[in-house]
């Protein structure tokens, strides 16, 4: 689960990371407002749960308070990669001397925790790491082990070897970590991380994920509008007690087991094919959850096709073909429908699928090509 800017800034100022004077404003009036009582420039930022909100005219600088109402309006009104913002941050103008980057995130591969620092920050960091890897340094920390301070002390040179600053900075990794740590966070970043014309340290944009199986934990953090950021068919999958996963392209892969799904996404990819979408009917799979689960992908308007990859040991091959076969009137007549059954009561499935004009192959390579031959006619 990702959190606003405006969220992760209350965390950090509660731990004790500078920020700058600030406060979320949900109308342009509110902003204007907001703006009169900082008393001068100010930073308005979109609340988007996406990146690249500069670049698309979601953080505009205002000198002018008189300028601050008509500029609001215009981010409230404007989308950023397709989503709406929930309100704007208005914060006090900074003077900047110089802006690092200093993030802490879970490196899957190593599976450690990795602190990321470059004397470099801002909204071009990842260009940065792209033509001169070397301004990026990573520092691995062991589970067992924890932050130490010989881990944050080989980040002195990279700060001029400036000992007054770096006793400040040294203090913010340590909250950072800190943080990373309580809320079961998958990142925590700051970017970036500015030291001022008088010497401070501020966090001027904040960004922290946290670990959706932990949510239990950070009831708290599981707000209402971070939900709404996800996209509509994952909601709509997730009330009615399935994982779905929304991607780019035109076919709905439903599948008991994401081993399944993964494998079946690859062989689309081969074949030049996107995937819409990807929903796990899990084990055990029953006629009505079947029936269930085609009303949920059908409400993505980008599919034009529906290819179920079952291997059925728990789940019952004719069980599923039963939910297939009840679901066929409920699908649109423009989306394709083509099936692969495995394993248990197999026999059974195909001959209840062929009752109603399906047929199902047992390799998956076979429906790919169904599927893709069908939709390149269509």
């Amino acid at each position: 689960m990702k959190l606003y800017e405006y969220q992760v800034k209350e965390i950090f100022s509660k731990y004790g990371i500078n920020i700058q004077r600030g406060k979320l404003a949900k109308t342009p009036q509110e902003a204007k407002q907001i703006a009169a009582v900082i008393g001068g420039p100010v930073v308005l930022k979109s609340q988007v749960l996406v990146g690249g909100r500069g670049k698309a005219g979601g953080v505009k600088i205002v000198d002018d308070l008189s300028d601050v109402e008509k500029a609001a309006g215009k981010i409230l009104k404007t989308e950023i990669k397709g989503y709406k913002p929930i309100g704007i941050l208005v914060l006090e103008k900074t003077e900047i001397k110089q802006e690092f980057y200093l993030g802490i995130v879970f490196d899957r591969k190593m599976k450690k925790t990795v602190i990321i620092f470059s004397p470099s920050g801002g909204i071009d960091i990842e260009e940065i790491s792209k033509r001169c890897p070397q301004k990026i340094t990573k520092i691995y920390i062991d589970e067992l082990l924890g932050l130490q301070e010989f881990h944050i002390n080989r980040l002195l040179p990279l700060v001029n070897n400036d000992r007054e600053m770096f006793s400040k900075f040294k203090k913010i990794v340590k909250i950072l970590y800190s943080i990373y740590k309580k809320y079961d966070s998958l990142i925590v970043e700051i970017n970036p991380l500015a030291l001022t014309e008088n010497g401070d340290l501020v966090a001027l944009d904040g960004k922290m994920e946290i670990d959706n199986n932990a949510s239990f934990r950070q009831k708290l953090l599981v707000d209402t509008e971070n939900k709404d950021e996800e996209d509509p068919i994952e909601l709509i999958g997730k009330k009615a007690g399935f994982v779905v996963i929304k991607l780019k392209g035109n076919i709905s892969i439903i599948s008991n087991g994401a081993g399944l799904a993964l494998s079946t996404l690859d062989l689309l990819h081969k074949y030049n094919m996107g995937v819409a979408n990807i929903l796990d009917l899990s084990g055990g799979a029953t006629q009505e959850k079947v029936i269930r689960a085609v009303k949920v992908v059908i409400q993505d308007k980008d599919i034009k096709g529906i290819l179920f990859n079952i291997f059925g040991g728990i789940t019952r091959c004719d069980e599923i073909a039963r939910g297939i076969a009840g679901a066929l009137k409920s699908i649109p007549e423009d989306i394709s429908v083509v099936c692969r059954l495995q394993g248990t009561n197999r026999e059974e499935g195909i001959s209840i699928l062929k009752d109603v004009g399906l047929n199902a192959e047992t390799d998956l390579e076979e429906v790919v090509k169904n599927i893709v031959s069908t939709m390149n006619r269509g």
